[in-house]
């Protein structure tokens, strides 16, 4: 009995410590910076230009933002994040990430002249060589 009473006293203290205690802080991963790269009848287009970094010699991998505007199957617009994988090089792509959620078996791709996504692979692209 004294052993379970010590085993929850601790548990109380080590608890009630990391509830109470003023100098832990939450911190974020760090700040985006979203620069808003293109608007269509689609929608809109973000990239985290703090995100953007370099894998190998041609691919790098970025945070962007997509708002798909309402059409006539969603009455309201839809938000969703992406972590890109793009080969500069040959001007493919691949969603690693899409909200948070990794995707495993992404597939190399092209845009097929999507302006979106055409506007996210020039700009990181770009950004990394500068």
């Amino acid at each position: 009995m004294k052993k379970i009473l010590k085993f929850i006293i601790l548990v109380i203290t080590i608890i009630s410590f990391n509830l109470f205690n003023p100098i832990q802080k939450a911190s974020a991963i760090g700040e985006v910076d979203w620069l808003l790269l293109k608007e269509n009848n689609d929608g809109k287009e973000w990239v985290d230009l703090g995100s953007i970094r370099k894998i190998k010699d041609n691919e790098i991998s970025v945070l962007t933002k997509y708002f798909q505007n309402p059409n006539k199957e969603k009455v309201k617009g839809e938000t969703n994040l992406y972590v890109m994988r793009i080969n500069c090089e040959t001007k493919e792509y691949k969603d690693i990430s899409v909200n948070g959620i990794p995707s495993f078996k992404a597939q190399w791709k092209t845009s097929n002249d999507d302006e979106l996504i055409d506007v996210v692979i020039d700009k990181s692209c770009n950004e990394i060589n500068t």
